[in-house]
């Protein structure tokens, strides 16, 4: 069942239904069961794993004050998540006999956000940040909650698991809130990343010697704009489904595109799990570091580079996934040393410039997630300086303009009122106008001839 279907319309109109007539313990239970009904419909076999994991992780959670019982359940957690993320990528084949369509389903939907989730229960246990769950029911919930179940945002357990315990009341506010959340997400993701998608010829970062120069950039910003719009436009959906249960998820985008330095983009992108790699693998390391008295350079080089290798694990096996985190880490590592060198006061111009080299910069190292190899990747970007302005593919440029300024419209807008619901700034006049207005876009776009593309973050 995809997340943008009538099947699920119709799965999330009943399940929001009969919450509304159940008290709190009742609310989470039929919450828990939809949650399953849900992933079982995708594989019941996805669903016995994510069972095995919460079951594992709630009894070691009782346990994990003592530093053996979270070493092994850290342990357990991390090496079922390397080993099913090492066979069912592309080395999977060398060492299991099997065909690749058969190592694929290995990996379960949603495994490397809900594996994240479980570790930081257990090391917030041990931190004494959050208690032990008491309710095998809430803890399970805080793994599966269907909205947030294939791409997070990653949750924290001690917020989430607060909500569950306490009473919610959804009001008229909650719920303009979560319908205008969700109508955005929806724009985003079929009227700008599917539109993107549709456009993008199959070859252009499997064969990109095919395509000019002049290609290669229009294409990769298509590709930029098209995977912002579709993660952002799910997490949109998700925090807007979740509203509507009066449970709020963190945000998981604050306008990229706008960061002015790559740290401060990285507050900005896939903020849940960015946040998750800093306090979970930058800081420890650091503080490892400086704890056995590594030189000052050490500690300043490797804790951004071991952060960003295990994101790029985190997305992938394949060699360009691992490249792509490397060299994010050597981003980081070079913006600190020349921080460290050369301070400059804040100008205008300065952050102007600046917002554009970040945006150039991560916008590059994209063609290592879109191309399908490193040989493809370094023939793309080799490729973009040679200068060739011919045109071999069909270029929509009204509608790539369009889905552009779209974009940067509703970045502004949520930069503007400080809030990705910022409709809820407007007057209630404006609002209506505005749900309206996206109503009737979506209707346009959701023709007899509009094909859903599922969500890429589905894949990681």
């Amino acid at each position: 069942m995809q997340l943008v279907s009538l099947p699920f319309l119709l799965f999330a109109a009943i399940t929001l239904i009969v919450y509304y007539f159940l008290a709190r313990k009742a609310q989470n239970i039929w919450l828990l069961a939809a949650s399953y009904f849900f992933y079982v419909t995708i594989s019941p076999s996805y669903a016995l794993v994510l069972f095995a994991v919460t079951a594992v992780n709630f009894y070691i959670g009782k346990k994990a004050t003592f530093r053996f019982w979270l070493t092994l359940g850290v342990g357990l957690n991390l090496v079922s998540f390397a080993a099913l993320k090492l066979v069912s990528g592309p080395y999977g084949p060398r060492l299991l006999p099997v065909p690749p369509e058969a190592l694929s389903l290995l990996l379960p939907v949603g495994f490397s956000f809900y594996i994240l989730q479980a570790i930081s229960y257990l090391v917030d246990i041990h931190n004494r940040q959050t208690d032990s769950a008491d309710d095998f029911f809430d803890f399970a919930l805080y793994l599966t909650f269907f909205p947030k179940l294939l791409s997070g945002p990653i949750e924290r357990p001690a917020r989430f698991l607060a909500d569950l315990r306490a009473a919610r009341h959804v009001d008229a506010s909650a719920l303009a809130r979560g319908v205008g959340l969700i109508l955005v997400g929806l724009i985003r993701k079929i009227v700008i990343a599917d539109r993107l998608t549709s456009f993008l010829p199959p070859a252009v970062f499997s064969d990109p010697a095919a395509f000019s120069s002049l290609e290669k950039v229009i294409w990769l910003l298509a590709f930029t704009f098209g995977l912002y719009n579709d993660f952002a436009g799910y997490t949109s959906i998700a925090r807007g489904l979740s509203a509507l249960m009066g449970i709020e998820l963190g945000p998981n985008f604050r306008q990229p595109f706008l960061a002015n330095s790559l740290s401060d983009f990285w507050t900005r992108w896939h903020i849940s799990l960015s946040f998750w790699l800093r306090d979970y693998v930058f800081f420890p390391t650091r503080r490892w570091l400086m704890q056995h008295r590594w030189p000052q350079l050490a500690a300043t080089i490797l804790p951004p580079l071991v952060t960003m290798l295990a994101s790029g694990y985190w997305h992938g096996t394949q060699a360009a996934m691992i490249a792509w985190g490397g060299l994010h880490g050597l981003y980081l590592v070079g913006e600190q040393l020349l921080k460290s060198k050369t301070p400059r006061p804040p100008s205008r111009l300065r952050t102007a410039l600046s917002t554009l080299a970040v945006f150039t910069l991560t916008t590059l190292a994209l063609i290592l997630i879109a191309a399908s190899s490193l040989r493809a990747a370094f023939v793309y970007f080799t490729g973009l300086f040679a200068f060739t302005a011919q045109v071999t593919s069909v270029i929509p440029a009204v509608d790539l303009v369009a889905a552009a300024a779209l974009t940067l419209l509703l970045d502004w807008q949520e930069s503007r009122h400080g809030a990705d619901a910022f409709f809820m700034k407007w007057t209630p006049t404006a609002r209506a106008w505005g749900f309206a207005a996206a109503l009737w876009i979506l209707i346009l776009f959701l023709g007899p001839q509009a094909s859903v593309v599922t969500f890429v973050y589905q894949g990681f």
